[in-house]
């Protein structure tokens, strides 16, 4: 299994709304070509701290997953993916960092 996780941030005067309808017309996009099992997205949650970050703090983040890295390549070359991400970029003007990986496990060992 290959997730490939993407972090968002948006400028301010994008409304949640917007977002919203962006996520919805990407969850739509990805699992209708098959290529991709599961999708999901959540607004990064803000601390304080985020205040203070250097470099990029998300707004948002989305994951989906493939079956395989090929899967993943398909995908990404699909003429439609490059149209909804270069059409949603010149509209709502978002950053975007992404990780193609396998799924990861949380350890629970803390070392002593």
């Amino acid at each position: 299994m290959i997730v490939h996780t993407l972090i968002y941030r948006f400028p301010d005067e994008v409304s949640e709304e917007s977002r919203a309808e962006f996520f919805e017309a990407m969850r739509a996009l990805v699992l209708k070509t098959g290529l991709v099992r599961g999708f999901d997205h959540k607004p990064h949650l803000w601390l304080p701290a985020d205040d203070r970050a250097r470099g990029m703090t998300a707004a948002s983040i989305a994951q989906f997953t493939c079956d395989d890295l090929e899967s993943l390549q398909k995908f990404s070359e699909l003429p439609e993916v490059y149209d909804f991400v270069t059409t949603s970029k010149a509209r709502l003007r978002f950053e975007a960092a992404y990780a193609n990986h396998e799924a990861l496990v949380p350890s629970s060992d803390v070392p002593s």
